[in-house]
């Protein structure tokens, strides 16, 4: 009877276990080239990989379109550099207050800003203007911290903010430490895209439970994927100053570091998975709790550099065992003469798949024929009737004796 029912079970598992994988379409791009294709952060997240070995790129047809990935440092600054007019480049005690004359009338989105390396937490704030008297925000204050890279003895900050064409920008600098930076020019890369960027993932809310034990434990408990990291920012709020140790402790992994009230509580991780069973442990020892308002995450952009044809329509399949990538593309071998300042084209479309719904890939074995199933489940629940009939039969024979 044991062995009847694991057969079964054996057998039904083979029509109700299903592969999953996933898939996202690239843009359309208007003109064959090489393009560097960013990855949307779902796909990062479901990629078993960290270097997206389990990533492949089909045309149209079905045929298999060679990448390499882009390497996750940021690109030199090999473009010319446009310097925009200062009006005025002020300092006070902490704060850098920079205003940017758009002469030209431009729709501007991104500044690239030169200072002297400092070892500090940056944040930034931009208002604009029209004529110097009424301003109006548009970035919030910002941690920049890790948005830019060095060149030489210089910092190149990067900053990015909803387009628009005021006359003025006023940027505002500041950092935690009583002086201010020095900032060398402001201005942009003439067609260039600058890598090492961060993006802000929205990881939902969290559950927090101060404990017995002293301690706080938080977990995003709502997480769809199980995203990869770059950057943990901690927003307190706490009138008294404060030290806490902490560390967050995933599957793999123990992260430790410290909060305090005179850093920017900014936890910088190496594309560290974070998932609902993750845990941010806070250890409060004899002191009250901490009000966090908030936990921002960010993760850093990732891009797939390939020759695409115009008017092709391209797919990519992440995860898929019948559709492996090869391991072995003769465009790794040409990384270096490729430009790395290419245009960059993004997916869409981002669908979880299941193999039930393209079983045509492979034709059915009879025994995963529906009927056939049904017929071993009814036989088994018949004679699972009998077996019941008959113990009750014997049960009531006993009972009149």
């Amino acid at each position: 009877m044991k062995y009847l029912l694991s057969i079964v079970l054996s057998l039904v598992s083979l029509c109700i276990t299903a592969q999953t994988w996933f898939v996202a379409d690239i843009d359309t791009i208007k003109q064959s080239g090489y393009y560097n294709i960013q990855l949307d952060k779902r796909i990062i997240a479901v990629s078993n990989d960290i270097d997206f070995s389990d990533i492949r790129i089909n045309d149209t047809i079905g045929n298999e379109v060679p990448y390499f990935v882009r390497a996750q440092t940021p690109v030199r600054a090999i473009n010319e550099f446009v310097s925009y007019e200062l009006e005025s480049n002020t300092e006070k005690d902490s704060i850098n207050t920079i205003i940017v004359k758009n002469e030209n009338d431009e729709n501007l989105s991104r500044f690239s800003i030169f200072l002297e390396s400092a070892e500090v937490d940056k944040y930034v704030r931009i208002r604009g203007s029209n004529d110097l008297k009424n301003w109006y925000i548009v970035k919030k204050q910002e941690n920049i911290t890790y948005s830019g890279f060095k060149e030489g003895n210089n910092e190149i900050l990067i900053v990015d903010f909803p387009q628009g064409n005021y006359k003025y920008y006023e940027i505002t600098l500041s950092n935690n430490q009583p002086s201010p930076l020095k900032v060398l020019k402001v201005g942009r890369f003439k067609n260039s895209n600058i890598y090492a960027q961060q993006t802000e993932i929205d990881l939902g809310k969290f559950t927090r439970k101060d404990s017995t034990d002293k301690k706080t434990y938080i977990r995003f408990t709502d997480l769809p994927y199980n995203y990869r990291l770059n950057k943990l920012t901690f927003f307190i709020n706490s009138k008294a100053e404060y030290y806490r140790k902490s560390e967050i402790k995933g599957k793999d992994y123990t992260l430790r570091f410290d909060l305090s009230s005179k850093g920017a509580n900014t936890v910088v991780l190496n594309s560290a998975r974070i998932s609902p069973d993750a845990t941010i442990v806070i250890d409060n020892k004899g002191n009250p709790p901490l009000t966090i308002d908030s936990i921002k995450a960010y993760a850093l952009n990732r891009y797939l550099c390939a020759y695409l044809e115009e008017g092709q329509c391209y797919t990519i399949i992440i995860g898929n065992k019948d559709i492996s990538p090869s391991s072995d593309y003769d465009i790794k071998y040409f990384q270096e003469e490729i430009p790395e300042d290419l245009q960059i084209v993004k997916t869409s479309n981002f669908q979880k798949i299941e193999d039930k719904e393209h079983s045509h890939q492979r034709d059915k074995i009879w025994i995963e024929e529906p009927i056939f199933l049904w017929s071993i489940i009814i036989i088994v629940g018949l004679f699972l009737s009998f077996i019941c009939y008959k113990m009750i039969r014997e049960m009531k024979k006993k009972e009149e004796k």
